[in-house]
């Protein structure tokens, strides 16, 4: 199975893909898009290129579990997604950025050459369970 993640954000959404062939996430360009129908755009164009089978979305939910602002917009985005008849599953991601940040110094990766957005959608598949 192919599986694709996104760290979908207001300005910019990161993505991540995971081939079950080789189990290692490569993360893609991380992409801007000013309006829903742009962004459902640019994910469909993905889906399509990778024959994605499962996209998994980071849901930002608050310290507390519930969902805020963000999460709305994230499912609004992710809905569209779902219109399209892509299986979209929801992933909470409370805590990829501290956890995306030591990962990334314990390997010694200076953070400010790694694309974050990109990085947190890598997360989003090892939360899922997929690496």
């Amino acid at each position: 199975m192919r599986y694709l993640a996104l760290d979908v954000g207001i300005k910019r959404t990161g993505v991540a893909f995971l081939d079950d062939a080789t189990s290692i996430p490569l993360p893609l360009d991380t992409f801007a898009s000013a309006s829903d129908e742009e962004f459902a755009s640019q994910v469909m164009q993905i889906v399509t290129a990778r024959e994605i089978d499962q996209v998994y979305v980071g849901l930002p939910r608050l310290p507390s579990g519930e969902e805020g602002a963000q999460a709305a917009f994230v499912r609004r985005r992710a809905n569209l997604l779902v219109n399209h008849h892509i299986p979209v599953q929801f992933i909470d991601e409370r805590y990829t950025t501290p956890r995306k940040a030591r990962t990334l110094k314990d390997r010694q990766i200076p953070e400010r050459k790694t694309d974050s957005d990109s990085a947190a959608a890598c997360e989003i598949l090892r939360i899922a369970g997929k690496i």
